[in-house]
């Protein structure tokens, strides 16, 4: 992947918070405009096309389409002029398997275009593939609980104890026994 992909991948993701993200203002407008404004330019006239040839890379093209376009021409018709890019690079890297490759966090900016979409077709795709994402998270918390709750209880993961030698007790044998007849997904 190229400096430039990488130098935006790494301001949004890196430098920025949610709170920046979904609140912004003036600052990260200005901040953006002058960071990325001629990068911007050159993506909206194709010559940052080939980024598209691989998942981050496609990720760092939707954002500056998508987010930052909005950032540089906040309340005029051209925070809007990139959305059908970026819409059309978005389809085609779901339909190709590239929103998988990329992180939950990562995703939801790949689906960004979806959502921004005037088209009830494309909004619900975006409902479609945001339900994903909480599934996704959903699943993950449902283990962070789990094995929460096996810490709260033996103040230890007992399905570490043969690896690492430590003998267990009565009620990690009773629980071990448990969990062999009901196996999860993971080991603390």
């Amino acid at each position: 992947m190229g400096r430039l992909q990488d130098e935006v991948l790494d301001f949004w993701f890196r430098q920025l918070t949610p709170q920046d993200w979904f609140v912004g203002g003036e600052r990260l407008d200005s901040v953006v405009r002058a960071r990325f404004g001629a990068l911007h330019r050159d993506a909206s006239g194709g010559a940052l096309d080939r980024w598209a040839d691989d998942a981050r890379g496609r990720l760092a093209l939707i954002l500056v389409l998508d987010q930052f376009s909005r950032h540089i021409h906040r309340g005029t018709a051209q925070a809007f002029a990139s959305d059908d890019k970026a819409l059309s690079l978005a389809l085609d890297g779901i339909a190709a398997g590239m929103d998988e490759r990329l992180s939950p966090g990562q995703r939801q900016f790949f689906y960004m275009p979806l959502m921004h979409s005037e088209d009830p077709a494309i909004q619900a795709r975006s409902i479609e593939r945001f339900t994903a994402l909480r599934d996704f998270a959903d699943r993950n918390l449902a283990f962070a609980r789990s094995h929460a709750a096996e810490i709260a209880r033996f103040g230890r993961f007992p399905g570490r104890n043969a690896a690492l030698g430590r003998e267990p007790d009565t009620d990690e044998d009773a629980f071990l026994s448990e969990a062999a007849l009901s196996p999860q997904e993971g080991a603390g």
